[in-house]
């Protein structure tokens, strides 16, 4: 598989090493979201001031998210509470997300009804948000470490529990979550029809909203929950992501425009070659060749492209006077993309 355009872009842009923690972190990072670092733990025989106490451990995903979808996350903490199917797998627990789960809303009512009703007394509120994506709002601050979604599915979750001075607390109450859902009508019912039950849930992207930001963008172009909702806690304008770039410059103007294509995640996480080359191929057609067309001709200025892998990151900046260094030779991407999953 040749991929001209995109090889010319990884062939003569500059490339500069990132934090390898992953796309939400960069975004988060790219608006000005801070990453406080854990509060610190009390000291034997003193007790810990949760209230009140800044213990944003994670990037604050859930809250954004929320706001994204026309929520209203407030000074509240927030956790992003993702309806998953848990399966055992020789000796690994693998995930599968809601994405192939197809939860219908009245599922999700029910099962989240479930869950608010036993623990209303702990201080969580479950809310249904979309069928395939829950919040979950706490009464207090959490102190927690937690993975990302997308970065544990395929592999075996128990190594990925959430972490911190509240991590083992939240076993416990994944354990409960998990006893009330196996047990639940909603599941008895999918597994009847042979549908996965929804039998769990991923806590991440713990915290409440920030109180200022400073983007690096003037607009956001995104189907990416946490990226409009950056955009909506920033002030930007941002719509639905193009299909293509002769759509995307129709409608663009002056200014630095953040686009996030993520047509190639399902493919990806799921290890579907076949799709993932597909899509791959789409995006050239689409995106790739007539963007460096586009920066030949003058139409853009400069591209970055930041490339996010299981071992590393980097971000690819390709201004116009780069692609007259012809010195710089284009590679296979076969080259590149050995770099980002050893």
């Amino acid at each position: 598989m040749r991929l001209p355009a995109l090889e010319t872009l990884f062939g003569r842009g500059q490339k500069s090493l990132l934090p390898a923690d992953g796309k939400e972190a960069w975004l988060c990072r790219a608006f000005g979201v801070s990453h406080p670092p854990l509060s610190p733990l009390p000291q034997a025989g003193e007790e810990a001031n949760v209230k009140g106490a800044d213990f944003d451990c994670d990037w604050p995903v859930a809250s954004f998210s929320l706001l994204a979808e026309g929520g209203n996350p407030g000074n509240d903490f927030w956790l992003m509470a993702e309806p998953v199917h848990l399966q055992l797998q020789r000796n690994r627990m693998v995930l599968v997300d809601a994405g192939n789960l197809k939860i219908s809303d009245e599922e999700a009512t029910s099962l989240t009804a479930a869950l608010n009703s036993h623990f209303a007394d702990d201080g969580l509120a479950f809310f249904p948000t979309r069928p395939d994506r829950w919040h979950l709002r706490l009464t207090h601050p959490a102190r927690l470490e937690t993975h990302p979604l997308d970065t544990v599915i395929g592999r075996d979750v128990r190594n990925f529990l959430p972490g911190g001075a509240d991590g083992g607390h939240w076993h416990g109450i994944l354990n409960e979550i998990q006893m009330l859902l196996h047990s639940h009508p909603v599941n008895e019912k999918r597994e009847q029809r042979g549908a996965l039950p929804v039998n769990s849930i991923w806590p991440w992207g713990a915290g409440s909203l920030p109180k200022k930001l400073n983007p690096s963008y003037t607009r956001v172009w995104a189907d990416d929950a946490l990226a409009r909702g950056l955009a909506t806690a920033a002030g930007i304008p941002a719509g639905d992501a193009p299909t293509s770039i002769a759509e995307w410059l129709q409608q663009a103007t002056p200014g630095t425009h953040l686009v996030v294509l993520d047509e190639l995640r399902s493919a990806a996480l799921y290890d579907d070659f076949p799709h993932w080359r597909e899509g791959l191929i789409r995006l050239e057609k689409n995106w790739f060749h007539p963007l460096l067309r586009a920066l030949a001709r003058g139409n853009i200025s400069g591209l970055a492209l930041p490339v996010f892998g299981t071992s590393q990151a980097q971000i690819l900046i390709t201004h116009r006077a780069d692609l007259w260094k012809i010195w710089r030779r284009s590679q296979p991407l076969n080259n590149f993309l050995k770099e980002y999953t050893s």
